[in-house]
């Protein structure tokens, strides 16, 4: 209990649990979509650039047609120096057919060779425009445009136009940066507005989850009459009617349990019982004349050992179902079940009039059931033998603090016991007793008196063949 009280301290609230699983879902989402958004936005950016850098392409390439052909160096120079203006081209020049520079937007690169760029790679073509990517003498990424020059269909030179990749990165970092605190506010206010929905949700959830906790309290504490009212229509809702339900079924189950004890043993003081009497020190126990009815399978050890054991079993249930049924259906209790053996008593019950004679109808209507299931079932339900003796025993609350069960003790019920052991399957034995109240209202055949260890006389028995109705005689 201490370690248990002990984890419910230490563990995390719910709603901390809770907020810190929406802080992370939240974030991971809204971290998924600034990710696409700024991929997004570098692309556009990065666009954009290159099709302004094709723009001023076009330009110096129909500016440089003319001075090229006429052999202009000086216009040439004036169209390269205008072609890098912008903060983005890093330069721009002008190779003749044989891979002279005519003009550079630098100053004594003109007169030169044009060897193309030492580490290039071409990444792209688009239409006349070929893309190429590489790193200066200065450590700056270029990414260089260019286009041939025609003339007549015939290529006459090529004009050459440098971007700085590094300052189209400093532009996408600033677009980005723009684009993060746009976002960033409305982003805060949106998770504390999911924050606030989590809370207070949490607060109904616990006050919903409080109603069911009170109600399998009252259930722990046996009021099987609580329900719970107000009821929503969700999962926690769908819980409360489980609940409703489960109690209303723990209450009938507890009434027919009640009524199968009632049924079953019919003790007078039954209350008494149910109030534990022995936990208060008390030792319930009562003497009284009953009539004993012990029902066993001949031969079972026998039929145990060459069945299954699942066929056993469910032979065994079947007899015990049957034979249980049959006693309680007569007024008596069902006082022991051992093995294949079920001992019934007739007397002890509220039901003590005529014991003797409901323990004999009840043998015979035991026995008619076993023949007939016996016939459709199992052999085992033919082979059950009943020995009916009478006697004072004494019925009470018997056991220990750990286990107490209420039985009844005396010497008839070990001569019932005695009774099976000289019949066979499917019939009835009677001791001496039950005989002599019952001799005008049954047909035996006496059996051969039976020398009992422990016993000084004999034990006479009575084989029961057929009940005679007496309709001119009220039964004794």
């Amino acid at each position: 209990m201490q370690n248990r009280q002990l984890k419910k301290n230490l563990r995390l609230p719910l709603i901390f649990r809770v907020t810190v699983a929406v802080f992370l879902l939240f974030f991971l989402s809204l971290g998924s979509l600034g990710y696409l958004l700024l991929q997004k936005q570098e692309g556009i950016v990065f666009s954009q650039s290159v099709k302004s850098g094709e723009l001023i392409l076009d330009y110096f390439t129909s500016r440089a047609k003319i001075p090229l052909l006429a052999d202009d160096s000086l216009r040439l120079s004036g169209v390269a120096k205008d072609a890098s203006l912008s903060d983005t081209i890093v330069y721009a020049f002008v190779v003749d057919r044989h891979q002279t520079i005519r003009a550079h937007s630098a100053n004594g690169a003109a007169g030169t060779r044009f060897g193309g760029f030492e580490n290039g790679q071409k990444i792209d073509k688009r239409q006349d425009i070929i893309m190429s990517r590489y790193v200066d003498e200065t450590g700056q990424s270029i990414l260089d445009l260019s286009r041939s020059i025609l003339y007549n269909d015939k290529v006459i030179g090529e004009v050459h136009l440098g971007m700085s990749l590094d300052v189209i990165s400093s532009s996408i970092s600033s677009a980005q940066r723009a684009l993060l605190r746009t976002f960033w506010l409305p982003g805060l206010g949106l998770f504390l507005c999911l924050i606030s929905v989590v809370y207070f949700y949490h607060l109904r959830v616990r006050q919903r989850a409080g109603l069911l906790l009170g109600a399998i309290e009252e259930m722990a504490r046996g009021n099987m009459d609580h329900r719970i009212r107000k009821i929503d229509n969700n999962e926690l809702g769908d819980l409360a009617h489980a609940l409703n339900d489960l109690s209303g079924k723990l209450a009938e189950q507890l009434g027919q349990t009640q009524e199968k004890l009632e049924q079953y043993l019919k003790f007078s003081s039954l209350n008494r019982i149910l109030e534990s009497p022995v936990s208060k020190g008390e030792s319930y126990a009562v003497r009284r004349q009953v009539a004993i009815l012990f029902a066993g399978v001949k031969g079972f050890g026998s039929y145990a050992s060459t069945e299954k054991p699942e066929e056993v079993v469910r032979s065994l249930n079947k007899y015990i179902s049957i034979v249980t049924g049959v006693i309680s259906q007569h007024g008596g209790y069902v006082d022991k079940v051992i093995g294949d053996a079920v001992v019934g008593i007739f007397g002890v019950s509220l039901y003590r009039e005529n014991h003797t004679q409901r323990a004999i109808r009840a043998a015979v209507e035991l026995q008619q059931a076993l023949s007939t299931s016996g016939k459709n079932e199992s052999q085992l339900l033919s082979n059950v033998c009943v020995g009916i003796s009478s006697g004072i025993v004494l019925s009470g609350n018997i056991g220990s603090h750990s286990k107490v069960e209420y039985s009844s003790i005396g010497e008839s019920i070990k001569e019932a016991y005695w009774l099976i052991g000289l019949g066979g399957p499917g019939e009835i034995i009677l001791g001496e007793a039950i005989f002599g109240q019952m001799k005008d209202l049954v047909q035996v055949e006496a059996l051969e008196p039976q020398k009992i260890i422990g016993s000084a006389d004999p034990l006479k028995s009575y084989r029961f063949l057929n009940l005679i109705e007496e309709n001119d005689k009220s039964p004794s």
